[in-house]
């Protein structure tokens, strides 16, 4: 294993980092598309482990974070992109757990729901209903949250 690889894949991990935050599985799966042997790639991401600049756990709190602020989902929908992104089962339980203590799910998905009943004023009440019920659903909030937001929403 030569130094010139080394350095090449660690700046070009370095430049992804740079970006955002990223998971290990990310910056592994993208050193391999760029051709790097395995062994390089583990030496590469052991010493931006160290250095602390590659860490999951960082990862999965940015990627909620920045999901809640920008566009809010619920749990399913941020579980399934944590795994995608490679982050461990108990590293996501914890994330949520964290973030259930900060973010009201139900207020979110209520005035998210409010917003979109506004827009949707003109149509069929059962139509509109159905349209905020999907939305709710594919955004990844839970089954019984969504039912008491339709349940609300009704009685406006």
């Amino acid at each position: 294993m030569n130094d010139k690889a080394k350095t090449r894949a660690r700046n070009n991990a370095y430049a992804l980092l740079r970006q955002r935050p990223r998971s290990v599985y990310e910056i592994r799966s993208r050193l391999k598309l760029k051709g790097y042997d395995d062994a390089l790639i583990g030496d590469v991401l052991a010493s931006l482990e160290r250095a602390g600049e590659l860490n999951d756990e960082r990862f999965a709190r940015f990627w909620v974070e920045s999901r809640m602020h920008m566009n809010p989902a619920g749990d399913v929908v941020l579980k399934h992109e944590l795994k995608r992104n490679g982050i461990s089962d108990s590293i996501i339980e914890a994330v949520l757990t964290e973030k259930a203590e900060k973010y009201d799910e139900y207020e979110i998905a209520f005035s998210m729901a409010k917003d979109r009943f506004e827009r949707l004023k003109k149509l069929d009440r059962r139509k509109a209903t159905k349209r905020i019920y999907d939305l709710l659903l594919r955004r990844g909030f839970k089954y019984e949250t969504v039912s008491r937001i339709i349940e609300e929403i009704s009685k406006l």
